[in-house]
């Protein structure tokens, strides 16, 4: 396996990070703590004072985002090689 990232692995990215940009704030706190401190729903309802529920709507709209993010086409200079 190559350690360097293919265009599309690097279009992918570029995506996934703008989308995590893009995510109301609550909704990125929620989508960050679960993918990547990996805390379960519980804990993060205890440490943002909120209901598990909360987390499940704020986790939902982090995810439509990130998926309607990942269905855009190539920005036109993106196809451009240097």
């Amino acid at each position: 396996m190559s350690a360097r990232m293919s265009r599309e692995e690097r279009l992918q990215l570029w995506r996934a990070e703008r989308a995590v940009d893009r995510m109301e704030e609550m909704d990125r706190k929620v989508f960050l703590a679960i993918r990547v401190e990996e805390m379960s729903y519980s804990e993060i309802a205890k440490r943002f004072g909120i209901t598990v529920a909360d987390v499940e709507w704020h986790f939902a709209g982090a995810l439509r985002v990130l998926m309607i993010a990942m269905d855009e086409k190539d920005p036109w200079w993106w196809r451009f090689r240097l």
